[in-house]
């Protein structure tokens, strides 16, 4: 993996496309169910952000 360093222009462009594009949620855990997240979406190699959004897709898509 290469790391290439982000310039400020570009994460001044990327901040200013998020605040127009995205919303932030907080959600709020026990210590231990974020830790089994945490750990699952480690093994698996996935975001916890990328798990949420996919859990919450099925749920959606399941109650229809």
């Amino acid at each position: 993996m290469i790391d290439i360093a982000v310039s400020e222009a570009k994460k001044r462009a990327n901040k200013k496309w998020e605040s127009m594009n995205c919303k932030r949620m907080n959600i709020v855990l026990s210590n231990e169910e974020a830790e089994k997240i945490a750990d699952y979406c480690k093994e698996k190699n996935i975001s916890k952000n990328g798990f949420f959004r996919e859990a919450a897709k099925e749920k959606m898509e399941r109650e229809k």
